[in-house]
């Protein structure tokens, strides 16, 4: 399955989902709303999202789509409604940031020892004592030629942990 077939089949479960939650909106409180929507389309939205690292703009929106209109749903805003607003008022990340999220999240373990081995052995530090990385216990990056070999873990991890701020030694 591509990316895009799983962004299809993934946004149209959770369309499906939120036309079923807007039918009992006006029934429940909007806590149960919440969580309704927490369980049904978030989740689903989370679902394997890091395999969506390096994937092209036009999935990631079809999926950020969703989650706008989930916002709109649980603050009770018209289709026109801005979202950015909407997300920020539920402390919601969106897509593209929780795909890094996700990825930095794997990597802290990777770095600190607690992952599975079998992504341990992906993921080397950059050891090269020349280079400022070092310094900064970066993560070396693969090279690849193909976009498909840029949404790997072995390069979409490291690189979203080299992006990360640097927070200096302490004295």
């Amino acid at each position: 399955m591509t990316q895009e077939c799983h962004a299809v089949k993934c946004a149209s479960s959770c369309y499906y989902q939120l036309r079923r939650i807007r039918q009992t909106r006006r029934f429940v409180d909007d806590n149960a709303l919440h969580t309704s929507v927490q369980s049904l389309v978030t989740s689903r939205l989370d679902y394997c999202n890091i395999l969506l690292a390096g994937c092209s703009v036009k999935v990631i929106a079809r999926l950020q789509r969703v989650q706008n209109n989930a916002a709109r749903l649980i603050c009770d805003q018209p289709h026109g409604t801005h979202s950015a607003p909407l997300l920020r008022q539920l402390h919601w990340l969106p897509i593209t940031s929780r795909v890094l999220y996700k990825l930095s999240l794997l990597m802290y373990d990777v770095y600190h020892g607690t992952a599975p081995a079998y992504l341990t052995e992906l993921c080397h530090v950059c050891n090269d004592e020349r280079l400022r990385s070092t310094h900064r216990r970066n993560f070396a990056l693969v090279r690849t030629r193909t976009r498909l070999g840029d949404s790997s873990f072995t390069v979409a991890g490291p690189a979203a942990w080299n992006s990360l701020p640097h927070e200096p030694d302490l004295p």
